[in-house]
């Protein structure tokens, strides 16, 4: 019994180190001496395990209250070679206009293990800074006072002068716009026109010629499902009047939601448009089923739609010469 007990202590005692050294939180400075208002680099870094969640220390304008921060640099990250640690890296510029002794306290670094609710944290060695006052040479005379240094102008002073610029610009044109369309007594917009042709024709139609070139039996997938889509596209906006080409599909599918069209319609309009994405995005390769499904559900659409929409003419379609066959 002593003997296990041993080896469990003498366990404890190799391993434990180990854990230790897998948490590391450093804190340095590039002096520990500076004069009223100069500026230096304190640098904090939080070593641990790449499969740790890091909560990194909120620092706001002061690091204590006699000491300033002026400026943060971004977080930077380095893997370890084994990519089993990651060793995060943040470089604060501060200064202070007291003189005296100021300690910079531990800077403390929250963290979470996988699959452990309990917030863990490992903290910064405690720093001290000596401000050092400008020694006063009494015995010279007292020199007059610096004339104030000329900042060069920033872009954030020139960028109001410029809108106005720009402001003025579009307002002049905006005027000889009017005056040449008042002149020659157009319209100051054209709205866009409705096609001539039905859209249910030019979709179908356009349907018929896709499914000729063969695009996805060649190895197009990406384009057929481009040419698919925006088909559909054209057509939602002209029928619905949504502006389809210039929406993702989530919002042409919250828009399609809307209409009053069977739920039966709408799920065949989104799996058309999310199997395009996955083509389009994530690279997914169809089977030949899918591919004919996409174009057999945008015909079903279009088709059961035309009634709906169209100039109430429910025989139109029967009259037309356009033959799109929908395999079942």
């Amino acid at each position: 019994m002593k003997k296990i007990k041993k080896i469990i202590f003498l366990s404890l005692l190799f391993f434990s180190p180990l854990f230790i050294k897998a948490q590391k939180a450093n804190a340095k400075i590039d002096t520990n001496s500076i004069l009223i208002g100069d500026q230096i680099n304190l640098d904090i870094s939080f070593t641990t395990s790449a499969k740790n969640k890091v909560l990194w220390p909120l620092l706001n304008d002061t690091i204590s209250k006699n000491i300033e921060i002026i400026e943060k640099s971004k977080i930077d990250s380095v893997l370890s070679d084994n990519k089993q640690q990651i060793v995060l890296k943040q470089k604060i510029t501060i200064t202070s206009f007291d003189s005296g002794y100021y300690a910079i306290p531990p800077i403390r670094f929250n963290f979470k293990k996988p699959n452990d609710s309990i917030i863990h944290f490992k903290e910064t060695n405690p720093l001290l800074l000596k401000v050092n006052t400008i020694a006063v040479d009494t015995t010279k005379n007292i020199k007059p006072i610096k004339s104030p240094i000329e900042a060069p102008v920033s872009f954030m002073e020139v960028l109001p002068w410029i809108l106005a610029a720009i402001a003025f610009a579009v307002l002049v044109f905006l005027i000889i716009y009017f005056i040449r369309k008042r002149k020659k007594k157009e319209p100051l917009l054209k709205l866009r026109s409705k096609p001539e042709r039905p859209a249910y024709e030019i979709a179908l139609e356009s349907l018929n010629k896709l499914k000729e070139e063969k695009l996805w039996q060649k190895g197009f997938i990406k384009k057929y499902h481009s040419r698919l889509t925006e088909i559909i596209r054209i057509y939602i906006e002209q029928r619905f009047n949504i502006q389809a080409i210039e929406m993702t599909s989530e919002e042409i599918l919250q828009q399609v939601s809307k209409l009053k069209i069977n739920d039966d319609l709408k799920d065949k309009i989104k799996q058309m448009l999310i199997l395009a994405d996955l083509v389009k995005f994530a690279k997914e390769k169809p089977l030949p089923s899918d591919q004919e499904l996409s174009m057999n559900n945008a015909i079903a659409f279009v088709k059961n739609t035309i009634l709906k929409v169209e100039d109430n003419d429910q025989t139109e379609i029967k009259n037309k010469n356009i033959k799109v066959e929908i395999k079942q």
